[in-house]
């Protein structure tokens, strides 16, 4: 695929065409996936438009770099799940802060809970949330403990909830879990580099999906685990105890 989109004269049209007989021709699921996701970045990367990330929102950043990775890595491979981009509304109970994260994939069992498993955070540098008072680390920080927290009061054994910090092109991937009395464990699980609108970047693919493949699991057994809690397959493990609320939203004041 990289010999393909580095050919100067190849067009759009035979540029798909040849990657589609790559992903047809494979049996292998990491090729068929990386081809899926090669083909969604096609028009940028044989057009080498190179997007100034200072200038863009967010929402543009997601949909042009990290979209097609998560798509064809995380949600499209995990039954059940629902997701939402730039709308979600995830409320701490602590203070009632409504927080809007960049993407959140959940689950409905019931129609009065969701429960959140995975939040992405993408952002320029040097830009901050909640009038620039908390970053985005912070920010997905209180995303996931108060997902894990409607994970543990539901009794689910080994919740974990997965977040994804991007920065420009630099990822940083984050789970949280409850293992003692108080102790949320925000526990740093990879780094690595998105593509940028450059053909060489596509070398990238192989280790981009190992790294969300990471992620996928993570999802894909605390669901299971949900499932098997409501199901009355599994023990009730009881941490609520453990539990704490978040910490509150700063609040400027004025002098």
């Amino acid at each position: 695929m990289y010999s393909i989109l580095n050919d100067e004269e190849m067009t759009m049209d035979k540029a798909e065409e040849a990657i589609d007989e790559i992903k047809s021709a494979s049996q292998n699921k990491g090729v068929k996936t990386a081809s899926k996701i090669i083909s969604n970045l096609c028009f940028k990367l044989l057009n080498n438009h190179r997007s100034n990330n200072q200038m863009q929102g967010e929402a543009t950043l997601i949909i042009e770099n990290i979209r097609p990775f998560l798509n064809n890595c995380i949600i499209s491979r995990i039954e059940l799940v629902k997701f939402e981009w730039l709308t979600y509304r995830l409320t701490q109970p602590s203070d009632l802060q409504i927080m809007i994260p960049d993407l959140v994939l959940f689950v409905e069992p019931h129609s009065a809970t969701n429960y959140e498993l995975f939040f992405v955070e993408v952002k320029r540098k040097g830009n901050y949330q909640n009038d620039y008072l908390e970053n985005d680390l912070i920010k997905i920080g209180k995303e996931m403990h108060t997902a894990l927290n409607k994970l543990v009061k539901k009794k689910v054994k080994n919740p974990e909830v997965v977040g994804l910090l991007v920065e420009d092109c630099h990822a940083v991937a984050y789970k949280m879990d409850l293992e003692y009395d108080g102790q949320y464990r925000m526990i740093e699980m990879s780094r690595f580099n998105f593509t940028r609108d450059n053909v060489d970047d596509i070398l990238l693919v192989p280790a981009i999906i190992e790294k969300l493949n990471q992620i996928k699991e993570i999802i894909q057994a605390t669901i299971n685990n949900l499932y098997s809690r409501i199901n009355g397959d599994e023990e009730l493990v009881d941490l609520t105890p453990y539990t704490r609320q978040a910490c509150k939203a700063p609040v400027s004041i004025l002098g």
